[in-house]
């Protein structure tokens, strides 16, 4: 993605995106991707957690708040970090997030071996021109046992969404597995998308040792309604999922599938699961 269309799409974006979580699809793979954190990073009260393409803070307040953490928000979109700046002010949490805007794919801004952990939730790798090249920099920037849960578009849910979903012709699908890019609407730009292989890959030669992948959701898929903010109609799972029971059975099945790694490819989203091994 060239930096002019980042920054077209991210203006508005910054906006509106926290809306978009509203439908309950949305808030059951919140709630998927906060127990994964809770299991996983390992994270004790003051530890030092990067929250890579971060955005607009919502995420970087829940670590503070909810893990007791010490949480930098690092985005390269300056409409994204004033929104989080707001909502920071509002919240006034006792461990306020450090905001810092940079790029990934090298952003001297943050310095060697400062965290315990990093998260990048919602598919921050789908926009990067060389995923490669950030995840040398987040190798960089974790700590020797520091571990991270770093969240991808996926491309078996890309090609099924746009075989099934949308209709797409063959030359469209063989386009999308050739380059693993991908054109959702007219105003999103083309994104790129991985399977759990090439997650795998990018993270051990940056230096990483896989501990896993996730699927996020890999049971419950979206309805094509819960991508159309602002809503103006209510997809059949998320109708459902407003009912707390529904909602807590969903939760507890994509939780179960976590912990089977042929589950993973399901996701609408991957989430890699890695460790800078200690030197």
């Amino acid at each position: 993605m060239s930096n002019s269309e980042f920054e077209t799409f991210f203006q508005p974006y910054a906006r509106n995106v926290e809306g978009f979580y509203e439908a309950a699809y949305w808030r059951l793979s919140d709630e998927l991707i906060k127990e994964l954190v809770r299991r996983h990073l390992g994270l004790t009260p003051g530890a030092r957690l990067l929250d890579a393409g971060g955005g607009t803070g919502r995420w970087g307040l829940w670590y503070s708040q909810a893990l007791d953490v010490d949480v930098t928000v690092a985005d390269k979109s300056s409409h994204m970090l004033a929104t989080a700046e707001r909502l920071v002010k509002a919240a006034a949490p006792r461990r306020e997030p450090r905001l810092v805007q940079c790029d990934l794919h090298d952003a001297p801004e943050l310095e060697d071996e400062a965290f315990d952990g990093i998260v990048s939730t919602y598919g921050v790798l789908s926009f990067l021109e060389d995923p490669a090249a950030v995840f040398r920099t987040l190798h960089r920037v974790l700590r020797p046992g520091g571990r991270a849960l770093l969240m991808s578009h996926s491309l078996s849910n890309a090609l099924a969404s746009k075989a099934n979903r949308d209709g797409a012709p063959a030359r469209e699908l063989a386009e999308l597995l050739d380059t693993r890019t991908v054109k959702w609407s007219g105003h999103v730009p083309r994104l790129r998308v991985f399977s759990a292989q090439d997650l795998r890959e990018l993270a051990a030669d940056a230096g990483f040792a896989v501990r896993g992948v996730f699927g996020v959701t890999a049971v419950v898929q979206p309805g094509p309604e819960d991508f159309g903010y602002p809503y103006t109609e209510i997809s059949d799972i998320s109708r459902r999922l407003e009912d707390p029971e529904y909602f807590d059975t969903a939760l507890r099945l994509e939780l179960a599938a976590s912990e089977q790694p042929e589950w993973a490819e399901r996701g609408t989203n991957l989430m890699l699961f890695a460790e800078r091994l200690e030197s």
